[in-house]
């Protein structure tokens, strides 16, 4: 009785086999199961990689466009080595000294005065002119411009609400016909015309614009190569303080102190402060409105070692009148030298 439990507890061949197909079974169930997690997540891999790798070579392709533009952009803006002054070109006071006209802004073209175009330097030099004057403004971009103002009514679609940029500016003639300028355009123009002088009327007197208009104008010139021309341009300042602000951008050779911005109390006191703040600080004259002039500020001029310039006359006998008094010249919108004798 004992013998026969105890060997019905003795497991059979037949559950041996069982358990060990069984456990083949959970085993390769097991491998299956590994082989599909690993195959999805090797595909899930390879996927991840392939995204990895568009999105470096768009990044690549991004650096690429972004090294190329700023390489356009340094060589744009390199700074080519300084030209020498050509040897015997004259200095701005030199200029000056010999004129008895200033042409302003550029001079009158077919009855249309303040055009600062081409074609009234053109008309001018060649009459004989060789001191002129150009109104600068800004463009939306932030380069100087020939512009007496953004009022409308000068070059088809730009005004004071649609200011426009460098390019379009002097795409866009003026009066429908004239060519309108950059103040790179002028600085060209003097190299071309090694004889002529440029007097600066920038007109704002507020500092951050005082600073973008003169950087503009002197990063020109270095971009030109051409700082060598400011010997041959004089910048007019409107005050004191505006003195301050443009010699400390950059210092010019060459200045006219001009007064039609300024306070003048229309007496010799005001006139002496005037001449005198010329004289301290090597200003070569002082240039006033033919409204607010009188001879009895000559002597004082003089005695201040400062010339005298007055705007804007038009009258060729009024404007005899007053260099033959001892203005040392006088602004216009027409008269040429041939008009009062030299």
């Amino acid at each position: 009785m004992s013998s026969q439990k105890r060997e019905k507890k003795i497991p059979s061949v037949i559950f041996y086999k069982r358990m060990i197909a069984l456990t083949l079974a959970i085993i390769i169930l097991t491998l299956a199961t590994l082989s599909i997690v690993f195959s999805v997540k090797w595909r899930h891999a390879r996927r991840d990689l392939s995204d990895t790798r568009i999105q470096l070579e768009a990044y690549e392709l991004a650096a690429q466009k972004e090294r190329e533009a700023a390489e356009a952009e340094r060589i744009r803006n390199a700074i080519p080595p300084e030209l020498a002054k050509p040897e015997g070109e004259r200095s701005a006071p030199e200029i000056l000294a010999e004129s008895s006209v200033v042409l302003h802004a550029f001079g009158a073209v077919d009855d249309a005065v303040g055009l600062n175009c081409l074609e009234g330097f053109l008309t001018h030099y060649k009459a004989g002119a060789r001191v002129f004057e150009v109104d600068l403004r800004l463009t939306s971009d932030g380069y100087a411009v020939l512009r007496h103002d953004w009022l409308g009514g000068v070059q088809a679609g730009i005004d004071q609400l649609h200011i426009p940029t460098l390019d379009v500016f002097r795409a866009t003639p003026i009066n429908g016909t004239y060519t309108p300028l950059s103040f790179r355009d002028v600085l060209l123009l003097m190299a071309q015309y090694p004889d002529v002088c440029i007097i600066t009327d920038t007109k704002l007197l507020d500092n951050e614009v005082v600073t973008a208009q003169f950087q503009s104008m002197v990063s020109e010139a270095h971009r030109l190569g051409m700082s060598y021309l400011f010997d041959r341009m004089i910048v007019q300042i409107y005050s004191p303080e505006h003195f301050t602000v443009v010699d400390g951008i950059y210092h010019f050779p060459h200045y006219i102190y001009t007064l039609y911005q300024d306070y003048f109390g229309r007496n010799e006191e005001s006139f002496d402060n005037k001449v005198t703040f010329c004289e301290q600080n090597g200003i070569l004259g002082l240039t006033l409105s033919e409204e607010i002039w009188d001879e009895s500020y000559l002597s004082i001029a003089e005695a201040h070692h400062t010339n005298v310039y007055i705007h804007t006359i038009n009258d060729a006998e009024y404007a005899d009148k007053l260099l033959q008094s001892g203005v040392k010249a006088i602004y216009t919108d027409y008269l040429d030298p041939k008009d009062l004798g030299g």
